[in-house]
């Protein structure tokens, strides 16, 4: 609360003043903090709704069992092996990129490295091979036929690679059934 106290005058450096000060308001009108804030609390929850309760999660589902993550191999010579082919669906040559299988594939997650084709990336222009490939527009037929052209189009990568001699020496080998070869 503002008051005026005294007359305004003038200082010796020519500034006003005004002659008003500010006057705290008397605490025993205020009530404290703690009343406020259990009063605020009881306003909220005199406003709150009860949400309602997910039938299904209450009983609670079966605890499904585990899945065992695959470890994926990761090979960056491998990798840019694959890259340096030319597109393995269209056929240009200097754009490629390491592309995987979609088969196994999620968020953050990738297959591995020996299970990839060579894909061409967007360009101006063109929108590219690997994003028809990985949203699922290269082919008709949806997701089942883009994991079996991504199988074979993986194992033409390898055979390919194995042919001309590039194979990474530290690279374990790839067998059909999805393992290393010892």
């Amino acid at each position: 609360m503002l008051t005026r106290h005294k007359p305004m005058s003038r200082g010796a450096q020519g500034f006003k003043r005004t002659g008003l000060t500010y006057r705290m308001p008397e605490r025993s009108a205020a009530p404290d903090r703690e009343q406020r804030l259990a009063e605020r609390a009881a306003r909220a929850m005199a406003m709150a709704c009860p949400s309602p309760v997910n039938v299904t999660m209450a009983r609670g589902p079966a605890p499904a069992a585990p899945i065992e993550k695959e470890n994926p191999l990761r090979s960056e010579p491998y990798r840019r092996l694959v890259a340096a082919l030319p597109c393995e669906w269209c056929g240009i040559v200097g754009y490629s990129q390491h592309a995987h299988e979609n088969e196994g594939k999620g968020k953050a997650l990738k297959v591995d490295d020996r299970r990839a084709m060579p894909l061409c990336a967007a360009r101006p222009g063109a929108e590219g091979c690997h994003t028809a490939f990985d949203q699922y527009r290269l082919v008709p037929g949806g997701r089942e036929a883009h994991v079996a052209l991504g199988r074979a189009m993986a194992a033409r990568t390898r055979k390919q690679i194995m042919e001309a001699g590039r194979w990474p020496v530290k690279l374990p080998l790839w067998q059909e059934g999805g393992s290393d070869a010892t």
